[in-house]
């Protein structure tokens, strides 16, 4: 099973990864989503208030080396005046440290969206500026279907510097954002396992996810995200994993540059 925990230290190139998605093949994935939030008292009422500040926003993370990377490279695509306390012990704690005024800038993933974000942003308490988007069959960034009236990253960038995003961060953005987020969680099986059951495999994850009963159940539980395994999936999402040296190298100066963290 892959989720973020696998999938960052592997882009990474961690000594610790004895394994390589290139080796393996995907038999199902289902993603996730999710949104960047400010605590309003900070002054944050819209995306143009992430630049030319007086002083910088604090964002809350966990770990600079996890799922937190992909929001730290959006800030670094929207160059956005943002300085970053790690540590914290999950999302939920970052959001309580929002709501008391520690930090001013957190991220939630879709199916914590509606207990953690949803409710004090109607009190005017949080602005809610971006989402992460997902990826399309195409590699391109879209909106995310259970926040379909909240910009992505991509047009935060249009909406802040009038021009479409492109070049090295923006690759870096968009494999980060399919690896992730849109096909973050996933089962793999090995490159030689019998072809027949792994077409078993597959087939039958895709009438589970096609069935109304299992849907309804797995609303919730997959934050509103369906079970991908249609006969395609596993060319989109090969093509999601091959990370460049260039994404590899653009990230770990990044992290070394601005977060004094060297990759092992």
């Amino acid at each position: 099973m892959g989720t973020a925990s696998t999938v960052v230290p592997w882009v990474l190139g961690r000594t610790a990864v004895k394994y390589s998605f290139e080796n393996l093949q995907p038999v199902v994935v289902n993603g996730t989503g999710g949104v960047i939030y400010a605590r309003t008292e900070a002054g944050v009422n819209g995306v143009k208030d992430l630049i030319n500040r007086d002083k910088p926003l604090e964002f809350g993370g966990i770990s600079a080396t996890g799922l937190d990377i992909t929001t730290l490279v959006a800030f670094d695509l929207l160059e956005a005046d943002v300085t970053s306390t790690f540590g914290f012990e999950g999302r939920g704690p970052v959001n309580l440290a929002l709501q008391r005024g520690e930090i001013d800038l957190d991220y939630q993933t879709t199916s914590a969206y509606a207990s953690a974000v949803e409710g004090i942003a109607k009190e005017g308490k949080a602005t809610v500026l971006m989402s992460f988007g997902q990826l399309d069959g195409s590699g391109e960034v879209i909106r995310d279907p259970n926040f379909p009236d909240v910009p992505t990253v991509p047009e935060a960038y249009e909406q802040l510097h009038g021009t479409k995003p492109s070049g090295e961060k923006f690759e870096a953005y968009k494999t980060l954002l399919g690896l992730t987020y849109t096909y973050q969680k996933g089962l793999w099986v090995p490159e030689k396992t019998p072809e027949k059951a792994v077409t078993l495999l597959r087939e039958s994850s895709e009438k589970l996810g096609a069935d109304k009963d299992f849907q309804a159940k797995a609303a919730k539980v997959l934050g509103g995200y369906p079970l991908v395994a249609d006969a395609d999936m596993a060319d989109r999402v090969r093509a999601a994993y091959i990370v460049s040296s260039s994404v590899r190298s653009y990230v770990k100066d990044l992290l070394e540059s601005k977060y004094n963290i060297h990759v092992e």
